[in-house]
């Protein structure tokens, strides 16, 4: 990944753990996780 990709990319990871209050050493795969989970949620009207 070209360097300036990758510092935009750990700056929207930093933007979305700030924004949900999520601990700033989850892992990429946990955060795509969560964002999944609350998509379904938002989805089914939950």
């Amino acid at each position: 990944m070209p360097p300036e990709l990758r510092k935009a990319h750990k700056a929207n990871d930093e933007a979305v753990l700030a924004a949900y209050g999520w601990p700033k050493d989850l892992q990429e795969s946990e955060i795509v996780e969560r964002l999944f989970g609350l998509y379904e949620a938002m989805v089914k009207g939950k």
